[in-house]
């Protein structure tokens, strides 16, 4: 198979128009600026791919074609355009299009449900709804969901090495892949052919010394299709990124105290009382001698710091007055994001991989490959606090005045005084709390295709893929060990530092937990060009397939003794049955339609049978107009139906409510007041509902691709989909949250699990801790925006070239209702949906611009991406989508706009000669700062899902490929 991108070279250097330039109609000048042309410069020294057939299997098509201008847009991206950008993994690649938006997941992201992993979510209808394909084949998921509900391929798992291209189909796709392609399809082509020895060398820093990377690959392949007619290779993978601490970076990254330009000061501790790694205890009421959990909630008298000699080094005391029922008092305040805080976990990706290709005969060949990768993450967090509330509420803990042989607890410093026991507020900071998820998968694939009778092609393709990920907790405090050691005083509260390394484990033993995904797929298609039409042979294929899938995630914390690990679990498996067709009309040699169809069988007992049509008018040869129309669906996650999670999302009380914690109002705005109005985590603890019905979707495009010269090549695409029957969590909540802050009648099925009471303010109402609720299929959908595409390609002399690219998404509307009940709300522009983006948002545009110069031996890229600002508010999380209706994040219409954001990274290569090449990497060339996000809860004040790049700051890669 030749090089898709040295067939595009050849048509613009011969001046082709649309028919010729076959890589149009595929996408290619939609895609991203690094995606499209031939001459890589800081590639690896790449094998060549000598299948001779000039032919291709298109995404989205079983017809193999020399013109693979369909009717759907294709964006591809090529190995050695992305290494000229200075991309080297599959999760950059897919994620740097424009097209990924909101409830993408970001490798940086390692507080959620998957730590470390990574994917993309096309028109923003988040992962669960963009399937993800190696060489046309499923493989299996990533075993926890995102969010605790979302299935999606870890592309962190995926060989980087032997990457051929990425197509990324971005239209419905059910009709040819069923579940899960609504949005689109990723699907990563891996190299058929590689000979001699091959490989990369690089190593990387950041400007501020930290984040070190260092990356190899190894590539051996022997044998020739052609002449041998045989093809085998060998290839290994090697990658380290070293974390990177906020306490590396400037401001607003390194705290959470935002006073200083006008925001809330959310450190631990900066109002009293508060919970850092000094302990302040306070008088109180133990209800029940020998139960440390049963103190009534209420203070008799100020807080005071724990510790002999006052706040811990670092730490700032912070004095409070009595003011009404606040009884103030003296506590500490922690920059926990400076001690604790993360921009980047450390990450560690190797694999290895095996392929070998047969031509059997001139009719048949055949394939197999087998491949294992991993990917290791280690983060680290907040040191755990002793007041949880998950899974079991130790609001009320306290130090009792007696032990349990009698004698004076030395942690209480009333007993002796009052005899009273002693509310307590403490971090376990002398516990350190990390993870580290290893994620494993193992991959084989085999298959065979050719011609047989009367112009019958055939397909046939088996796979089996194993992920199983390792998850080790450490720094979780054990229930049952943390009531005996208060009962019997063994934890020194006073001096943390005194106890002893075996105190500490018993305290928090290490949880480990297992949990596994699988997928195993048999498909087969056969085609054939029935008769002539004007325009060509009308084309027909029938294929079928059957997969079995199955994921078990155990309950890391079934027996409720660890606090605060968050319980969530899913298990199941399942049959699916599929049969499709495609049927391809060139009716004339102007016009092509295309239809195909597709019905899928669930072992559960739903069905569905997804239609799509498209079509291509080519009224000039300079100009191509593509349209589609089709109708999918995406069923119901094993999570969904049979599982159970608790999310947490960013929260403060409402207004009304803080007024009775004592806040002030100054124009409509809630300031002050005790610790119990600041930002908290809600928690919405959602349970599986077996009678979900899956997701039903309608969407079209429509646009065209033009080539007015030869020099010049552009395309317009438009889209607009609408799901319904979307699942979503407890679609009522926000009605059940505003019901009891209003004081009235909760949603049918809906339960509130309260907070424990404010000691400043006992008798004010309480906070939402936990918001109960099912899934449902209540949820609705309607998104629409335009792909816009630019390519100049021009020779300034007969050495330098010039190439210029751009792309770009710009969403319409990203309209969204919770439920039937519901209006539509547009977020687009806001940092919403709040809950399935993570609190990322929904930009209303992002793009790339690439420009490269190219002489002789030398290249430089540069590469600008561009994200535009967005309102930080938002409906489902807020309660508006403009500053002014809302009640954002902070105080007022503080950090209400987000700026928009601009990267640059830069590419300079050398070819030393034919074996050897040297290229340099400068990754954010003019250290963009990340626009201040207080909002946003997967980072500290800025947003990592489109702005990781400006937390990190001007970083740099060095490396060398290698062929002989």
């Amino acid at each position: 198979m030749k090089s898709i991108i040295d067939v595009v070279r050849r048509s613009l250097l011969r001046g082709s128009s649309l028919p010729a330039l076959a890589l149009v109609g595929a996408g290619l000048f939609a895609a991203p600026a690094f995606a499209q042309d031939a001459a890589a410069q800081a590639a690896p020294a790449a094998p060549t791919e000598a299948d001779t057939t000039p032919d291709v299997v298109v995404t989205g098509s079983l017809f193999r074609r020399t013109d693979t201008e369909t009717p759907s847009p294709v964006t591809v991206l090529t190995s050695e355009n992305l290494a000229r950008a200075g991309i080297t993994t599959v999760s950059d690649a897919v994620r740097s299009i424009s097209a990924d938006n909101s409830g993408s997941i970001p490798t940086s992201f390692s507080n959620g449900f998957g730590a470390g992993s990574s994917a993309i979510a096309l028109r923003g209808l988040t992962v669960n709804s963009t399937l993800t394909l190696i060489d046309g084949l499923r493989t299996a998921n990533y075993p926890l969901a995102d969010d605790g509900q979302r299935g999606f391929v870890d592309l962190n798992t995926i060989p980087d090495a032997i990457v051929d291209r990425i197509e990324v189909l971005k239209d419905g796709a059910s009709a040819s892949y069923g579940a899960d392609a609504i949005a689109g399809v990723v699907n990563i082509i891996m190299k058929k052919e590689i000979t001699g020895v091959s490989g990369t060398l690089e190593n990387g820093v950041t400007q501020r010394g930290d984040g070190g990377e260092r990356r190899g690959t190894l590539t051996i392949g022997h044998g020739h299709l052609n002449t041998d007619g045989y093809n085998f290779y060998i290839s290994g993978e090697y990658q380290h990124d070293d974390a990177i601490y906020n306490r590396n970076r400037g401001f607003p990254f390194n705290t959470a105290d935002l006073s200083g330009v006008g925001g809330l000061n959310q450190n631990p501790g900066s109002s009293v009382p508060g919970t850092t790694t000094s302990a302040i205890v306070a008088p109180t009421n133990q209800q029940v001698l020998g139960n440390v959990l049963s103190g009534d909630g209420t203070t008799s008298a100020p807080w005071q710091i724990l510790g002999k000699n006052g706040c811990a080094a670092g730490q700032k005391t912070v004095t409070a007055a009595a003011q009404g029922t606040n009884l103030g008092g003296t506590g500490c305040e922690q920059n926990t994001a400076s001690d604790y805080g993360q921009i980047q976990p450390s990450q560690t990706r190797w694999g290895l991989t095996a392929h070998g290709t047969v031509q059997i005969n001139p009719d048949t060949q055949a394939y197999a490959m087998v491949s294992y990768y991993q990917s290791n993450v280690k983060a680290s967090y907040t040191p755990n606090t002793i007041r949880s509330t998950n899974p079991i509420n130790t609001q009320n803990i306290v130090l009792p005045a007696h032990l349990a042989d009698g004698s004076i607890n030395p942690n209480d410093p009333f007993a002796t005084t009052t005899g009273q026991a002693a509310a307590i507020r403490y971090l376990f900071g002398d516990i350190q709390r990390n993870s580290e998820y290893d994620n494993h998968v193992i991959r084989g694939a085999a298959g065979v295709d050719g011609r047989f009778g009367d112009g019958f092609n055939y397909k046939v393709d088996a796979t089996a893929a194993h992920s199983w990920l390792d998850i080790t907790q450490n720094g979780y405090i054990n229930l049952n060990a943390l009531e005996t050691a208060i009962n019997t005083g063994t934890y020194n509260f006073v001096d943390p530092t005194q106890n002893s390394a075996a105190v500490r484990a018993a305290l928090s033993p290490a949880v480990r937990t297992r949990a596994t995904s699988d997928e195993d797929m048999i498909q087969g298609v056969v085609t054939k060009d029935l008769f002539q039409l004007p325009g060509g042979a009308l084309q027909l294929g029938v294929g079928g397939s059957v997969r079995y899938e199955a994921v078990n995630d155990p309950n890391s914390n079934a027996d409720e003794s660890t606090l605060s690990l968050n319980a969530f679990t899913a298990k199941g498996h399942h049959w699916v049955e599929s049969s499709y067709f495609e049927i391809n009309a060139p009716i004339l040699s102007v016009l092509e339609i295309d239809g195909s169809g597709r019905f899928d069988h669930y072992s559960e007992g739903y069905s569905h049978f997804s239609p799509k049509v498209g079509a291509k008018f080519t009224p000039i040869k300079e100009l191509a107009i593509r349209g589609t129309f089709s109708k999918g669906f995406r069923a119901p996650s094993f999570a969904e139906t049979n599982g159970t999670v608790i999310g947490y999302t960013s929260a403060t009380l409402p207004c009304s409510a803080q007024v009775q914690h004592g806040a002030a109002v100054n124009s409509g705005v809630c300031s002050g007041g005790s610790s119990y109005n600041q930002n908290y985590s809600i928690g919405y603890n959602t349970a599986a509902n077996p009678n979900l019905k899956p997701e039903l979707s309608t969407s079209f495009t429509a646009g065209f691709v033009a080539q007015p010269v030869k020099w010049l090549s552009f395309t317009v695409d438009y889209y607009n989909i609408k799901k319904t029957r979307v699942i979503v969590g407890g679609p009522l909540s926000g009605q059940a949250y505003a019901a009891y802050y209003a004081g009235t009648a909760l949603p049918a099925g809906y339960t509130i699990t309260q907070d424990a009471i404010d000691p400043a303010y006992p008798n004010a109402i309480r906070r939402i801790l936990y918001v109960n609720a099912p899934y449902a299929n209540a949820a609705g959908l309607k998104t629409s925006g335009i792909d816009a595409s630019l390519q100049i390609q021009a020779h300034l002399t007969d050495t330098v070239k010039f190439i210029s690219r751009a792309e770009g998404t710009y969403i319409l509307h990203y309209d969204f209702k919770t439920d039937d009940a519901s209006p539509y709300e547009d977020f687009v522009g806001t940092q919403a949906p709040y809950i399935t983006s993570s609190g990322a948002g929904t930009p209303q545009f992002r793009g790339n611009w690439q420009n490269t110069i190219e002489a002789g031996a030398y290249s430089l890229s540069a590469t600008a991406y561009y994200t535009s600002g967005y309102a930080a508010v938002a409906y489902d999380q807020f309660g508006g989508t403009d500053c002014a209706s809302s009640a954002t994040y902070g105080d007022g219409d503080f950090n209400c706009h987000v700026r928009r954001f601009i990267d640059v990274d830069m590419n300079a290569s050398v070819k030393i000669n034919d074996k050897f090449q040297l290229y340099l990497n400068v990754m954010n060339v003019f250290d963009a700062k990340a626009p201040l996000n207080a909002g946003n809860y997967a980072a500290t004040n800025y947003n990592p899902t489109y702005t990781q790049a400006g937390a990190i700051g001007r970083a740099f890669r060095a490396g060398a490929n290698f062929k002989f």
